[in-house]
């Protein structure tokens, strides 16, 4: 979440309101750095559209790694995110089967 602070700072610096932070001043200068932070991270992206606060929610806990990059996949193939990328590789006879059961479907 330190992109969405330096986003957030450069805006205020933009806009003439004091920054939030101690020490030397940043030698960037306020657009640049937002641009910066919005090109490292789709969440500050996403907030400097977005007025409501973003709030990450773990969907499920899963200790095997590739488990979890399965299982994130899906979720993704099957849900609208912010995410950039759409996971690891997955057969479209799971898609098919997924969305027959609409077993990764989140809750709104």
């Amino acid at each position: 979440m330190s992109n969405v602070l330096t986003y957030k700072n450069a805006e205020r610096r933009l806009n003439g309101e004091p920054t939030i932070g101690h020490g030397r001043p940043p030698k960037i200068e306020p657009r640049k750095a937002m641009a910066n932070a919005i090109k490292a991270s789709v969440v500050v992206e996403h907030a400097s559209q977005c007025s409501l606060d973003p709030r990450p929610k773990i969907i499920c806990r899963e200790s095997l790694f590739h488990l979890r990059r399965i299982k994130e996949a899906l979720y993704l193939k099957s849900n609208s995110t912010i995410n950039r990328d759409n996971g690891v590789a997955v057969s479209e006879v799971w898609g098919a089967l997924i969305n027959k059961l609409q077993c990764c479907t989140l809750p709104s």
